[in-house]
């Protein structure tokens, strides 16, 4: 039961890091999108506070002329200028600006910002300095977030020319550095705490949900490892009960087999013989039935010890046959062996277990078939290993079963006249007690044309 506890604690612990790794997804994607609208407004109040500056006094009466990414220099576009007549006859300054290089350093990307740009320098020359509180108020009304702002205004010797705003938070998860005009004398520090608390706030509703759900998911977990506890104590229950009742159950039977072994040695009777033989017969198959339920209800919780002996396997097949012929001589079967080991082989198994398998598959295959069933035991060596088959000619399995029938308790539905009595527990000890011998079991059909089950019996031979 121990491990359905670690189970359920790796999935509530991995539970717990999807919902914060969640949430720390969602919540770098929230400062993305913030930061990517901050950047957005700051386009907008640097031109709005930008046009304000304008209203002041023109530093000069003259309009620019500006060399944006073309093959001649500046100084080639002022002499050219300078070359026209209505320039030479006026009263005009002309300047000219290297766009190319202002676009190299990623100042500008357009004609509108290198303008733009040009006019900082030329409102910084008259001593126009960017006025933090315009500047500010443009871009909080362009933001659709509240979150806390401050900015520093300072030149190329990182002395602060003016700040603005919330200076309390220490560390901010949002930085920007603006460089003011085109002669880098002048720079604009933009910092910003895009807190978690304005995160939460604002996805509330989806945490609380993910919440509840890991709530309800390990409020489920504990329910079914509840029932699951009870189940398995019921079932430990169950089994002790039930091996107490294969126990004495198996004291009675092997006593009445005993008495009827010994009175059919004393039996002169002929007609009286066979009747104590076929009772005996059957006892037998009874005792099978419940050793093979005692090694189910184990299953892996007991080691099935196997006591080797040297065996005929020719002589155990026979005696099979011998018995199921008796069990079942109402039905019209055939049974035949194919005996084609070394003669006078010999094996080392434990006879009484490789009987109980080979009675099994043998029962088997007369049980699920229609009445005139032919079934063959076939003993051979595959690769110096023994190896058993029974092959019958009856119903057949479908492929879809083929790797079920030898779990515990499990039985193939069959269709309307085809039903027969099984507990799906045959098979199952047949698996064990051929795995407890070192070997395999298979089987291969084919629906309409029958089976066949093999299995092999490594062990040492004897001649």
């Amino acid at each position: 039961m121990k491990k359905y506890y670690v189970i359920a604690l790796v999935a509530i612990a991995a539970i717990m890091v999807l919902l914060f790794v969640g949430i720390q997804n969602k919540y770098d994607g929230y400062v993305q999108e913030v930061s990517e609208a901050i950047d957005k407004a700051y386009g907008y109040a640097n031109e709005g506070e930008q046009q304000i500056r304008g209203r002041l006094p023109n530093p000069d009466q003259d309009r620019p002329v500006i060399s944006y990414d073309v093959e001649t220099t500046p100084q080639q576009w002022v002499d050219s200028m300078l070359s026209l007549p209505k320039v030479k006859n006026g009263n005009y300054v002309i300047y000219a600006i290297d766009g190319r290089e202002a676009k190299a350093k990623g100042l500008a990307k357009s004609q509108r910002e290198l303008y733009s740009l040009y006019w900082q320098d030329r409102y910084i020359d008259r001593g126009y300095n960017m006025n933090l509180s315009i500047f500010d108020s443009i871009l909080s009304s362009h933001m659709n977030v509240d979150v806390p702002l401050r900015y520093t205004l300072y030149d190329r010797e990182r002395q602060v020319i003016d700040s603005l705003g919330d200076f309390s938070f220490k560390q901010a998860n949002y930085q920007r550095c603006y460089q003011i005009g085109l002669k880098e004398r002048q720079f604009l520090q933009m910092e910003a705490l895009i807190s978690f608390n304005e995160f939460a706030q604002k996805e509330v509703f989806p945490l609380l949900i993910s919440f509840l759900l890991m709530l309800v998911a390990l409020g489920c977990v504990l329910i079914q490892l509840t029932v699951i506890r009870r189940k398995e104590q019921a079932l430990i229950q169950r089994e002790a009960a039930t091996g107490g009742i294969i126990h004495d159950l198996k004291g009675p039977v092997t006593t009445a087999i005993s008495i009827i072994e010994s009175q059919k040695d004393m039996e002169n009777d002929e007609d009286m013989k066979a009747i104590e033989n076929h009772n005996g017969v059957m006892l037998r198959h009874v005792q099978h039935e419940i050793e093979t339920l005692g090694n189910t209800i184990r299953e892996e919780r007991a080691h099935i010890v196997v006591n080797r002996k040297p065996a005929d396997l020719a002589s155990l097949a026979e005696t099979v046959k011998q018995e199921v012929d008796m069990v079942y001589q109402a039905k019209r079967h055939s049974i035949s062996i194919d005996n084609q080991l070394p003669q006078n082989m010999e094996l080392m198994v434990d006879a009484d277990k490789v009987e109980r398998i080979l009675r099994n598959l043998v029962e088997n295959a007369v049980k699920y078939a229609d009445a005139g069933v032919e079934v063959q035991i076939k003993l051979a060596l595959l690769n110096n290993v023994p190896l058993v088959s029974v092959t019958d000619n009856g119903w057949g399995i479908e492929g879809q079963y083929l790797k079920k029938i030898f779990k515990p308790y499990y039985r193939i539905e069959q269709p309307v006249g085809r039903h027969r009595n099984g507990h799906g527990m045959g098979l199952t000890n047949a698996r064990h007690l051929v795995q407890a011998h070192g070997g395999k079991i298979w089987v291969e059909s084919c629906p309409g044309k029958g089976s066949t089950f093999s299995f092999t019996l490594p062990s040492k031979t004897f001649a």
